[in-house]
């Protein structure tokens, strides 16, 4: 009894809500049409939004995916659902953010300054999405900032270009990182590299007796929080622990782990922070080329912008400027309006998802492919290949097939098996020269990428790297297709080419002629003109339609209620 009549209390309580509702409505479509249709507009979009990410079950459940699983040609003249295990180097969309930019692109317009409503609104979207970002791994509003780059390699570069260098400063990495994490260091400081043990990790101990200030103060300890060819994932808060005891900043390459895990910064107060977070939307589902950098305002604000000009500063004369304050002094330009508000509604779907869960599906994954893998002699794994010990490693999956060019490999799985991966040394030369113990220079994008060394190890690895939308059955099938590539059978000829050392299959190529291009005219849609009109009737003239169709709304709530 008590029970019901709770419910027939709610139930009146909504009733009354949903009558005040629509009085008010009315009276808004009556007087102020203009208002209530915005309102209305806006309300709209955020149910469907909200709809289209929210999950209906603990089960883990992947948001569509655009592109992930179309048909795709074989070289028998068959298609297939395409298998798409390319994720550390680009990811697919979801259709949700998708569908969310085209809804912002008729209001498209440039940010700050602008008065005009889509300026405004563009606006108002932009910093929203900038505070999304900073939230998603853990900011502090107040002492840190979002800087919005085109990828991982620009946010490492913007760093090492803002952040000050003494001369005989040193940099500490990892022989584990992408070249965009090392490289752009060296032009300002001595960059060490450490080694990593079979599992890929580092020795703490070592890194200690490396930030030793009587070698030479450590300005900036840089290093991956996953890597990118063996998928192991450093423990980034005790690294940084140790980088702040010495008084260096910790710089962390988030492009392979802010996408699979978790991510937070910590409290400036917390030895563990992290003072500077990088990463890439590209490589989360986002449908644009946009990035961030997330990390401390005293160290942007000390520096002149690395690249000046509009919107970077506060005043100009002939002979002086007045650098704006950060963020805004580092972004010069009109920025990446689209990518960053892509970039938070694609956080706004990972959210939804859950992180965990999707931690979780991957690791699943992770542990099935690496249980599979071993079984194949002719394999072997760089890095870990303990499916018992994937928390402590992302889903990207390097391998090698004895006897068999990775380059062929990679060629196979594409054409005969319909299953994209990469292959060569995935920007990551200093790794892979340790993981294949050779002291061989490889030179990208040549033969002697594809090729088979002198020394018998192959130049490179093939990977299969995992996103949230990959299933058991992708797995299977691509240990089926790698146990027949390793007993050296598949169907094609294949040659390799001289310029690329690509492996081709011999007259055969795939057509995209039917796909969209850029050899036939574009379809231009122009509005028919209309003859000019007020944009605003009288109240009278407008006043019998609105208010039949607000009573008719009235009408209609008191029937859903009490019939």
């Amino acid at each position: 009894m008590g029970d019901r009549f709770s419910i027939a209390s709610l139930t009146t309580a909504r009733t009354t809500q949903l009558i005040a509702k629509h009085f008010l409505t009315t009276f808004t479509l009556i007087f102020n049409p203009t208002k209530a249709t915005k309102e209305y507009s806006m309300l709209l979009k955020q149910r469907q939004s909200k709809k289209a990410i929210q999950s209906t079950s603990k089960i883990f459940q992947c948001p569509e995916v655009l592109g992930a699983q179309h048909s795709v040609p074989l070289l028998d003249g068959s298609y297939v659902q395409q298998i798409f295990l390319d994720n550390a180097a680009r990811t697919k969309p979801f259709r949700v953010v998708s569908d969310f930019i085209q809804q912002i692109e008729p209001y498209y317009s440039n940010i700050h300054r602008g008065t005009g409503f889509d300026s405004i609104f563009c606006t108002e979207r932009y910093e929203e999405a900038r505070h999304i970002v900073g939230d998603f791994v853990g900011w502090d509003c107040e002492r840190d900032v979002v800087i919005p780059v085109r990828n991982t390699t620009e946010g490492m570069n913007l760093l090492a270009n803002t952040i000050s260098f003494a001369p005989g400063d040193r940099v500490l990495t990892t022989i584990l990182e992408h070249h965009s994490s090392d490289l752009p260091w060296r032009s300002k400081a001595k960059v060490e590299h450490l080694p990593v043990n079979s599992q890929g990790q580092i020795d703490l101990q070592e890194l200690e007796r490396r930030l030793d200030p009587s070698k030479g103060r450590v300005r900036v300890v840089s290093m991956t929080g996953a890597s990118n060819i063996t998928g192991s994932v450093l423990p980034i808060h005790e690294i940084a622990t140790l980088a702040h005891k010495y008084g260096a900043l910790m710089v962390v390459d988030g492009a392979q782990l802010v996408p699979h895990r978790q991510v937070r910064m910590r409290p400036h107060s917390d030895a563990g922070h992290i003072d500077f977070l990088v990463f890439s939307g590209h490589k989360m589902n986002c449908p644009t080329g946009v990035g961030a950098v997330v990390g401390r305002r005293d160290i942007f604000a000390a520096a002149a912008p690395y690249q000046t000009g509009g919107g970077t500063i506060s005043t100009v004369t002939v002979d002086s400027v007045t650098w704006a304050a950060p963020p805004d002094r580092n972004e010069a330009g009109t920025p990446n309006i689209m990518g960053l508000l892509a970039l938070a509604r694609t956080i706004q779907v990972l959210e939804s998802v859950g992180m965990d869960a999707i931690d979780a599906h991957e690791r699943e994954l992770t542990a099935l492919l690496l249980e599979k893998l071993n079984r194949i002699p002719q394999v072997k794994i760089l890095g870990s290949s303990d499916p018992e010990a994937v928390e402590k490693r992302v889903g990207a999956v390097s391998f090698t097939v004895e006897g068999v060019p990775h380059g062929l490999v990679a060629a196979v799985l594409s054409y005969e098996w319909g299953i994209a991966v990469r292959n060569g040394t995935f920007c990551a030369q200093p790794l892979m020269k340790h993981l294949l113990n050779t002291n061989e220079d490889f030179i990208c994008g040549s033969k002697s990428d594809n090729a088979t060394s002198s020394s018998g190890n192959s130049s490179g690895a093939v990977r299969a790297s995992l996103g949230l939308h990959n299933t058991e059955q992708d797995i299977e099938t691509l240990v089926k297709a790698v146990t027949c590539i390793a007993q050296k059978q598949w169907k094609g000829n294949y040659e390799q080419d001289a310029a690329t050392g690509e492996y081709l299959p011999g007259n055969f190529r795939f057509d995209f002629s039917l796909l969209p291009g850029f050899s036939t005219d574009p379809m231009i849609h122009c509005p028919a003109s209309t003859p000019t009109r007020e944009r605003r009737l009288p109240l009278i003239d407008r006043l019998p339609l609105i208010t039949a169709g607000g009573i008719g709304a009235l009408v209609t709530t008191f029937w859903a209620c009490f019939r």
